[in-house]
C-alpha cells in the first residue's frame, strides 16, 4: 500500500465508483417488500416469510448515508447498538445484538461462509467494496453455522457477476478522506461471467495519529458448466493501515479529564497503528440431481497478517492529581490461516424442505507478542507491569526515564491449532397451507491445541489444550396468512468458550475442564404489510438466557503451592436478556417513504459473582456494561423533483451502564445525517450524493468501565461532509 505501484494501480479507481444510480422511492421500497434473504433458512425465502427478525442493509443506502467504518451497517438495525473502542473504527468494534456484551455474541459470515477469527466478529477484514447487501438475523443460528452464532449472525454478501455495466466513483470529504471505487462486470461467454472491482481509500482523520489507508482487490467468477452445474469463485486482498489514537480518562462519575489539545489531539506512546494484509479465496459448486435434490460443496481459505503496535488502557495508572494516565504499550505480529470445507444436501419431498450438511474447520495462529513500559515487581522498578505513564495535561511520557523502562519486551511466542468438525440437518414442514414446523439440530466438537515457545527470562514453554463439543437445537412455527407471518422461534447458540490464546499457558493458567457457553432463546413475532401494501412492518418480542460464561478467578491452590498457575478458568455464570424490537416501513404517497426502527432491550447477570483479591463480589442482579436500554431510528425520504431527492435521518441511543456494579450510568447521545441526490435525466446514469454526517456536530464518548469505576472514553466523529460522484455505464 505504501508502494508507488500499489498507487497507481488504484489511480483510475480515483473517479471511479460503486453500483450506485438514482433510484426511484417507491421502486425500492417495493423491492424491499419482496426481497428474498437466505441467511436465516440457508435457501431462498420471501423476507416476509422467514420465521425469524431479519435485517437487509442494502450497500447502495449504507454509502449514501456516509458508510465509513466497520459497524455502520449496524446503524437503524433494530436490537443492536455498538461503541468503538480504542483507537474507533472498526479495529476494536463492541457490538451487541439482543444484549449481547463484548465481540463474542455473534458470527461474521461472507456469502454464507463463516470467516470470523477465534469466534470473534471479525469486521476489520470484511472486503466492503464488494458487498452487495448485508443480511443481519438477530437469534441463536448455531444450528445451520456452529460456534459463535449465539445472538446472531451478520451475512457480507457479495456482488453478482451477472450484470454487464461499468461503475464508477469518487468520494471526497473533511479531514482529507478520499475513496475511488470501479466496480467492471461482464458476462464473458454465455456461460461464464466476471465482476472485478478495485477500492482505494485515504483518510487523515480528524484526530491526530487518527487516520487510514485502504486497498482491496476483489474478482469473482461465475461458471455454468452445465444445465444443472454452476461454480463460483472468488478471491479478495486487502492491505490496509489503521491509526489508533489516545483515550479519555473518565473520572469516578464518568466526567471525561481535560486533555492537552482537546480530543482531537493524541496522546499515545509510539504512534499506535494496526496493519494488515492478506486476503480470502473461496469456490463453490452446486449441482441439482433433479428438481428435489442438489448438492453444494464449498471451500474456503483466508490468511490475514497482523502488525499491531497498541496501548491498552491501565485504569491502576490513572492518577489525576499528577495529571498522568496509564497505558501499557503492546505490539504483536500475527498470522492467522484458516481451511474451511462444507457439504450440504437440499432435498424437497411433498410437504418437506430439508438442509443437511457436514461442515470441517481448521485454523492456525502464529503470533509473537511484546511489550514496552516500566516493567518489573519489585521496589527498583515500582512493581509495575509495562506501565507508561502519559502526561496529559503538558503532552509526552512522564515515566520515560524511570528504572526499568523498556521498549518490545519479548513477553509470549506461540502456536496454537483450532479444529472444527460438525454435522447438520433442518427440516421445514408444510403443515397446511398456512402453518410451516421448522424443526433442525446440530452437533459440533472442537479441539485446541496451543504450543508456547521458550522465552529467556520470562518462560521454558509450555503446552495447553482443550475439547468439547455442543448440540444445538432449533424449533419454529409459523402461520402464514395473505400479507404476512405471525411465528414463534426456539434455537441455540453457542461458542466454544475457548478464549484467548493467552489462557490456555498451563504455567499461568488451570483449565480443569472445559465447556461451550450456550444460549436459549424464544421469540415471537409478527410481520407482513398493512394498509394496502403501504406499510411494510416487523414486531418481535424476545427472551434469552446464556449459561456457562467463561470466567478468571485467583486459583486456590496456589495459595499452598508456588508452583501451581496463580489463575484459574471456571465456568457458570448466568444471563439473561429479554427485549422488544419494531422495525416500521411507510410509503404514504408516491416519492415518500419514512422508517422507524425501536429496540428496548432489558439485560439483567442471573448469576454472576466476581473474584477479587478483597473476596467475591456478588453481581447478580446487575445490568451488564455497554448495553443501551432503548434505541431510535428515524429515517426520511422525499423526492423533491425528478432529479433531486432528500434524506434525513436521526439516531437516538439511549444511557447505559458503564460500571459493573451500576454505579455509574450515561453514554447517551442523538446523531443526525443529512442527504441529498442529485440525479439529472441529461447526466446518462450520473449521480451526487452531498451527504452531512452528524450534521448538528454532537459531541460525544463510547464510555467504557471497571468494576467499580469509569476507564476511559473513546471519543465519537464529529461532523463530517461527503460528496460523491458515480457513475453508470
Amino acid at each position: 500500500m505504501r508502494t508507488t505501484a500499489l498507487l497507481a494501480a488504484c489511480a483510475a479507481s480515483a473517479i471511479i465508483a460503486s453500483p450506485l444510480a438514482a433510484q426511484d422511492i417507491t421502486d425500492e421500497a417495493a423491492e424491499k417488500a419482496a426481497t428474498i434473504v437466505v441467511t436465516a433458512t440457508r435457501s431462498k425465502v420471501s423476507l416476509t416469510d422467514v420465521p425469524a427478525d431479519v435485517t437487509v442493509r442494502d450497500v447502495d443506502t449504507l454509502r449514501r448515508d456516509g458508510f465509513t467504518y466497520g459497524t455502520d451497517e449496524f446503524r437503524g438495525v433494530p436490537g443492536v447498538s455498538f461503541r468503538r473502542g480504542e483507537g474507533g473504527g472498526d479495529v476494536f468494534p463492541f457490538v451487541s445484538i439482543r444484549g449481547s456484551t463484548g465481540v463474542e455474541g455473534y458470527l461474521t459470515l461472507i456469502d454464507g461462509i463463516p470467516f470470523d477469527l477465534n469466534e470473534e466478529g471479525a469486521l476489520q477484514v470484511v472486503p466492503y467494496p464488494a458487498l452487495s447487501r448485508v443480511e443481519i438475523v438477530k437469534g441463536p443460528v448455531s444450528t445451520l453455522y456452529g460456534g459463535g452464532a449465539l445472538y446472531g449472525a451478520v451475512n457480507y454478501i457479495t456482488v453478482d457477476p451477472s450484470a454487464d455495466e461499468i461503475d464508477l466513483s469518487f468520494t471526497a470529504g473533511s479531514d482529507n478522506y478520499y475513496r475511488g471505487d470501479v466496480t467492471v462486470a461482464k458476462p464473458l461467454t454465455d456461460m461464464l461471467g466476471l465482476v472485478a472491482i478495485a477500492s482505494y481509500e485515504n483518510y487523515d482523520g480528524w484526530r491526530e495519529n487518527g487516520g487510514r489507508e485502504n486497498l482491496n482487490l476483489f474478482a469473482k467468477l461465475s461458471l455454468v458448466a452445465g444445465p444443472d452445474t454452476e461454480l463460483t469463485l472468488y478471491g479478495s486482498y486487502q492491505d490496509q493501515r489503521a491509526e489508533t489514537p489516545s483515550v479519555i480518562p473518565l473520572l469516578e462519575d464518568g466526567t471525561p479529564v481535560d486533555v492537552f489539545g482537546g480530543w482531537e489531539a493524541d496522546h499515545t506512546f509510539m504512534n499506535p497503528a494496526v496493519d494488515l494484509q492478506g486476503g480470502i479465496v473461496a469456490l463453490r459448486g452446486e449441482h441439482r440431481f433433479s428438481d428435489a435434490f442438489s448438492m453444494t460443496a464449498t471451500g474456503q481459505y483466508r490468511r490475514f497478517d497482523f502488525d499491531n503496535r497498541l496501548n491498552f488502557y491501565d485504569p491502576f495508572g490513572f492518577s489525576p492529581e499528577r495529571g498522568v494516565f496509564g497505558v501499557n504499550g503492546f505490539y504483536a505480529q500475527s498470522k492467522f490461516e484458516v481451511a474451511y470445507g462444507e457439504v450440504t444436501a437440499n432435498y424437497s419431498a411433498g410437504r418437506h424442505e430439508i438442509v443437511a450438511g457436514v461442515t470441517g474447520q481448521i485454523g492456525t495462529v502464529r503470533r509473537d507478542d511484546f511489550w514496552s513500559g516500566q516493567y518489573g515487581f519489585t521496589f527498583e522498578c515500582g512493581f509495575n507491569y509495562y506501565l507508561v505513564e502519559i502526561d496529559y495535561v503538558n503532552g509526552g511520557v512522564a515515566n520515560r526515564d524511570a528504572p526499568c523502562f523498556v521498549i518490545d519486551n519479548p513477553q509470549a511466542s506461540n502456536d496454537q491449532r483450532t479444529t472444527y468438525l460438525s454435522a447438520f440437518v433442518q427440516d421445514e414442514m408444510k403443515l397446511s397451507d398456512a402453518f410451516y414446523l421448522t424443526l433442525g439440530a446440530r452437533y459440533d466438537r472442537f479441539y485446541r491445541e496451543t504450543e508456547y515457545f521458550p522465552i529467556e527470562g520470562q518462560t521454558d514453554g509450555a503446552l495447553g489444550d482443550a475439547r468439547a463439543d455442543a448440540v444445538s437445537p432449533k424449533a419454529a412455527l409459523s402461520w402464514r396468512y395473505g400479507d404476512g407471518q405471525v411465528y414463534v422461534a426456539y434455537g441455540r447458540g453457542f461458542n466454544s468458550n475457548f478464549g484467548p490464546a493467552f489462557e490456555f499457558n498451563p504455567d499461568q493458567y488451570a483449565r480443569p475442564e472445559q465447556r461451550p457457553t450456550t444460549l436459549d432463546s424464544v421469540e415471537i413475532g409478527w410481520k407482513g404489510e398493512a394498509l394496502q401494501d403501504l406499510l411494510n412492518f416487523a414486531l418481535t418480542a424476545f427472551y434469552s438466557v446464556q449459561k456457562n460464561r467463561r470466567q478468571t478467578v485467583p486459583n486456590p491452590a496456589a495459595e499452598t503451592d508456588v508452583t501451581a498457575p496463580s489463575s484459574l478458568i471456571t465456568f457458570g455464570d448466568r444471563y439473561e436478556s429479554k427485549g422488544v424490537e419494531v422495525a416500521l416501513d411507510f410509503r404514504p404517497l408516491d416519492g415518500t417513504r419514512l422508517q422507524v426502527n425501536y429496540s428496548h432491550i432489558a439485560p439483567e447477570w442471573d448469576e454472576y459473582i466476581l473474584q477479587q483479591s478483597s473476596g467475591p463480589l456478588d453481581l447478580s442482579g446487575k445490568t451488564p456494561v455497554g448495553v443501551a436500554e432503548n434505541v431510535v431510528y428515524v429515517a426520511g425520504e422525499q423526492r423533491i423533483a425528478p432529479w433531486l431527492s432528500g434524506r434525513a435521518i436521526v439516531e437516538w441511543y439511549d444511557d447505559y451502564q458503564v460500571t459493573s456494579d451500576n454505579s455509574v450510568k450515561g453514554g447517551s447521545y442523538t446523531l443526525v445525517t443529512l442527504n441529498a441526490r442529485i440525479a439529472p435525466q441529461v447526466w446518462r446514469g450520473m449521480s451526487l450524493d452531498l451527504t452531512l454526517l452528524n450534521a448538528l456536530d454532537e459531541k460525544y464518548l463510547y464510555l467504557f468501565g471497571g468494576t467499580t469505576s469509569p476507564t476511559y472514553g473513546t471519543p465519537g466523529t464529529p461532523r463530517q461532509f461527503r460528496a460523491t460522484l458515480h457513475a453508470s455505464f
